[in-house]
């Protein structure tokens, strides 16, 4: 049985929503891409809080950065969550809150592709607090890897 040539896929083959100013056309290997996690306190995001953002950004196999940092929600977190998660109060009351934390999210996620599993989630959370505290959400090519794994599951 003959194995099928490799070809290189662009942006444009894995996601058809408009955003970010991104080239669809452009090859895999020269798009930025942030995989981004958020924990929260739970519930909707016009209620709950983020409690954390881990976001790594990748071009080409290479990683160029890294943010990481708890915030404090402002609210209790829910015991259920602190069980789920790990996080617990007395982890995020020194943490900086949301809003002092959004320009260097939002500076590091720039020009790129947002990668999250259950993206409307996180990034529903995140358009929120930018609402929320005045920030303009960029509306970046957001790819949600749950999405993904359905399509290739399902065929």
């Amino acid at each position: 049985m003959a194995q099928a040539e490799y070809v290189q896929q662009t942006l444009a083959g894995l996601d058809t929503t408009p955003g970010g100013g991104i080239d669809p056309a452009l090859p895999l290997y020269a798009t930025t891409f942030v995989v981004v996690d958020l924990e929260t306190t739970g519930g909707a995001p016009d209620g709950g809080g983020i409690t954390e953002i881990g976001a790594v950004k990748v071009r080409g196999g290479e990683e160029l950065g890294v943010l990481a940092t708890l915030v404090n929600p402002g609210q209790p977190i829910p015991p259920f969550i602190t069980v789920l998660t790990g996080i617990t109060e007395a982890m995020v009351v020194p943490a900086p809150p949301i809003e002092q934390v959004l320009p260097s999210f939002l500076e590091f996620i720039a020009d790129a592709v947002l990668v999250a599993h259950n993206a409307p989630y996180d990034v529903g959370f995140l358009k929120a607090a930018c609402a929320r505290h005045g920030y303009r959400w960029p509306n970046p090519r957001v790819l949600d890897t749950a999405a993904l794994a359905r399509r290739v599951l399902t065929r």
